[in-house]
Parts: structure tokens; C-alpha cells; sequence
């Protein structure tokens, strides 16, 4: 096997990694905003009183913007179908011994960087608001220690929500939107390397060149000479 098909065949492993992670920050964010009766805990802030009983409950809470949950469900179906379509193409490019062509790689590092830089904030918004929901459910009135100590009770009979694991769901997609960044920062760095290469073995403007030339000819046109 060439040096290009092991580099190939390293980045369908990467994108097999991605689509299977990928479903760990959708799958667990829309159970939890299931669970939650349509809100987002993301960025939530409320008070707590205490009860006739003299135990600590939550009486009111303002929840999170939906778009901080949906958003994160949303970037995380787009990585599992961005990365089905390369771990095909790149499956397909393998099986049949094709090489991709420049333009191909540089399209490919687009991509792999927007979804990079998609990912890195969607995963800085979901911890940060994720936190932020961990400081209201430890407010010291509460006496609740630990923010995953709050899904093993009802933290308030007027809230109309199921509060049961949803530290694990958000353990869960934080970890899987995380490791998805990477996976993607690992893609725009390998496609990078493979842009070098290539400028390396054929200088830009010939890389160019050519590919203008490939497309006219695949519209059916002539090109031009030169």
C-alpha cells in the first residue's frame, strides 16, 4: 500500500471515529430536553426557598435560550453527515486506488476547518452553560454538594421537569462534542499536511491549471489553449 493510501486510509479512520462519536452529542442533548419538557438547562439561573417541610426547593427558574440545546443537537447531526460523506468518498477512493485531486483536498480542508471551529464553540457554550446550571442546583441553600447529586432528587415540585440523569447526558455530550473537536482538528491538520504534499510535488498554478481544464472538459467543453 502507497504513502497516499495510508494517509487516506488515516483519515477514513478518523472520520469513522467522528460519525460514531458524533452521536454522543446529539443523542443524550435531545433526551435531556425530552426529559426536560422542551427547556434547556444551558445557561439556567432560578432561586431557591424552602418548603413548609423546611427542605430547600427550586420555586422558580428561568431557563436557558433554546437555542444553546438545540444548536448543539443541530452541529451535531451536521458532523454525523459530513462525516458519512467523506468516510464513503474516501472508502469509494480507496476500494477503486483513485487519488483525490488538489481541488478535492482543498475543498476538504475548508470543510474541515469550518466544522473545527463550529464544534470548538459550540463545546465552549454547552460547558459553560452546563456549569452554570451546576452553581444554581449548588446554591447553598440547596445543601446539594455535588451538581451530579441533584438528579438523585426532586429539586422542586413546581418545576414540571424529570431531572433524572441529566448529568450523565451532559457528561456524555460533553465528552462526545469535545473528542469530536478533536477528531476534527486532527482532519484540518492531516488535510493541511495534504495540501504541502501536493504543492510540494506540483507547484499551485499547475495544480490549477489542470484542474480547469478537468472541469471544462467534464462539461464538455474544450478548454483553451494556452
Amino acid at each position: 500500500m502507497g504513502i497516499q493510501n495510508i494517509f487516506l486510509l488515516s483519515l477514513t479512520c478518523v472520520y469513522l471515529a467522528i460519525f460514531i462519536l458524533s452521536f454522543l452529542v446529539c443523542v443524550p442533548a435531545g433526551i435531556n430536553i425530552n426529559t426536560f419538557d422542551g427547556h434547556c438547562l444551558l445557561y439556567a439561573s432560578g432561586k431557591w426557598n424552602l418548603s413548609d417541610s423546611r427542605e430547600a426547593e427550586l420555586t422558580y427558574v428561568n431557563w436557558g435560550p433554546s437555542s444553546a440545546c438545540n444548536f448543539t443537537i443541530f452541529i451535531g447531526i451536521v458532523s454525523i453527515i459530513t462525516s458519512l460523506f467523506y468516510l464513503a468518498r474516501n472508502s469509494f477512493l480507496l476500494a477503486k486506488g483513485i487519488e483525490s485531486s488538489w481541488l478535492d483536498a482543498f475543498i476538504n480542508l475548508i470543510v474541515n476547518s469550518s466544522m473545527c471551529i463550529c464544534l470548538f464553540s459550540t463545546a465552549l457554550a454547552v460547558s459553560v452553560g452546563f456549569h452554570e446550571w451546576c452553581n444554581l442546583i449548588k446554591d447553598p441553600l440547596s445543601q446539594i454538594d455535588r451538581c451530579e447529586d441533584g438528579q438523585y432528587r426532586t429539586i422542586g415540585k413546581h418545576i414540571n421537569v424529570d431531572t433524572e440523569n441529566y448529568y450523565i447526558q451532559w457528561q456524555v455530550a460533553q465528552f462526545g462534542i469535545w473528542t469530536c473537536w478533536i477528531g476534527w482538528l486532527i482532519l484540518s491538520v492531516m488535510s493541511l499536511i495534504r495540501i504541502y504534499r501536493s504543492h510540494r510535488q506540483e507547484p499551485f498554478t499547475t495544480s490549477m491549471s489542470r484542474e480547469r481544464q478537468r472541469l471544462l472538459a467534464h462539461v464538455g467543453h474544450n478548454p483553451v489553449p494556452t
